[in-house]
């Protein structure tokens, strides 16, 4: 059924491709476990313009290690970040299921809205990762900043067992690096922005509460909040993003409720003193809209509901990447073991923080050199750097010198 495949990947075997975006293609992989056991696993591979880039590789490394220091049931694991043949690659927990996007189209298809119980337990489950992450501290208790700044329905995921699974943290900010690099714009999921990331200043915690907020709010009214016929281009998408104005949920679909639209109104508030202050804020008041509307909702629940809803939807419509999968478990972080392609990986047995040394890379032949430790950067400036520097300041000298010759000439003229 797909043309080419399976095919070796180093250690690896790539079963069949399971996406495509504007920075990686992603493949179903089989590999094997600690204990030489043959495991599923996700394998993203990153296309030319990272390895082109060496600040990206710098970026995809960093952002890799702190991926790895993730331990939350609501994250999807990273296992490995290595390098194959000149391409850069993610290895990560392969989530079997579909991604709630997928889901919402499927209610679509069928004349109906999401449940509103299904989606204040998924993006209670979001809510719980974001708060995890966002609250990450190094070995000092200093709190390291983590911002996902790609939260949209594609990078959320439900497997087979209905439980959510937050992917790509980390990503969205490489891939800013590397479209800003080509072609001097911001690069991302332009209409899941929030307002801040949309007008490129900095951002926190908060940001991610609005692209949450998002996503809520267009499964809760089965319609697209900053994306339509009339918002076509990034410009005017982000212009929506910041100006346009946020209808209540419960104004589009009575159903839903006051009190779960006012969680979706603050989650959507441009005012960053009045948008929840972190995503365990928004956790919290989800965990006490199901306590009073839907006790007892939990995992196996959405699980009966997504099923339900591929089970009634028409035929073709269900993706194909979420069947026929292999009769083989899944990679888990306590079974993972790192291959020789690793640049950096998940520590193995303990599914907890990255090995302490990664190689460095001579980007020009991206081949390995030796190891150094896993320190913050040197604080001394580049040769690259130091040189462009010489270069500006000679350049001024040339220019200083060559008027003060023109002045000199205009001043005999005078006389």
């Amino acid at each position: 059924m797909f043309d080419g495949f399976p095919q070796p990947f180093g250690p690896y075997e790539l079963l069949r491709p399971l996406g495509r975006g504007g920075m990686a293609e992603v493949f179903l992989a089989q590999a094997s476990s600690a204990n030489g056991d043959a495991r599923l696993v996700a394998l993203k591979r990153m296309h030319a313009g990272v390895s082109e880039d060496s600040g990206a590789v710098e970026m995809l490394i960093e952002e890799a290690r702190l991926a790895m220091r993730f331990n939350h049931p609501n994250i999807a694991a990273s296992f490995e970040l290595g390098c194959h043949g000149g391409a850069y690659y993610i290895l990560m927990e392969y989530v079997d299921g579909l991604d709630l996007g997928a889901v919402a189209r499927l209610a679509e298809t069928l004349g109906e809205r999401m449940d509103r119980r299904a989606c204040a337990f998924a993006a209670l489950g979001v809510a719980r990762a974001l708060a995890h992450a966002h609250e990450l501290t190094d070995e000092d208790g200093q709190r390291l900043g983590v911002v996902h700044r790609d939260v949209s329905p594609q990078n959320i995921l439900v497997n087979h067992r209905g439980e959510l699974k937050l992917i790509d943290f980390g990503v969205a900010k490489v891939a800013t690096r590397i479209q800003q690099t080509m072609a001097g714009v911001i690069k991302g999921k332009y209409s899941y922005m929030s307002p801040e990331q949309a007008s490129a200043e900095k951002v926190d915690g908060r940001s991610d509460v609005f692209s949450l907020g998002i996503c809520l709010h267009e499964w809760l009214t089965g319609a697209p909040l900053f994306r339509g016929p009339n918002l076509i281009s990034p410009f005017a998408i982000l212009l929506a993003v910041r100006e346009q104005k946020v209808p209540r949920v419960d104004k589009i679909a009575p159903e839903v409720g006051a009190e779960l639209a006012a969680i979706v109104a603050r989650c959507l508030t441009r005012d960053l003193k009045r948008r929840y202050r972190s995503a365990e804020a928004v956790a919290k008041a989800l965990e006490k809209w199901l306590s009073r509307n839907a006790k007892g909702y939990d995992a196996d629940a959405l699980r009966d509901y997504v099923d339900d809803l591929a089970t009634r939807a028409p035929t073709g419509t269900v993706p194909q990447r979420s069947l026929l999968t292999p009769d083989l478990s899944n990679m888990v972080s306590s079974e993972f073991a790192p291959s020789e392609m690793s640049v950096v990986a998940r520590a193995p047995m303990t599914g907890g923080l990255p090995r302490a040394k990664a190689p460095a890379f001579d980007f020009a032949g991206l081949s390995a050199v030796a190891p150094v430790p896993a320190t913050k950067p040197s604080s001394r400036p580049r040769r690259r750097t130091v040189l462009q520097l010489l270069w500006v300041g000679l350049a001024a000298l040339v220019f200083a010198a060559g008027w003060s010759v023109v002045a000199t000439l205009k001043r005999l003229e005078m006389f």
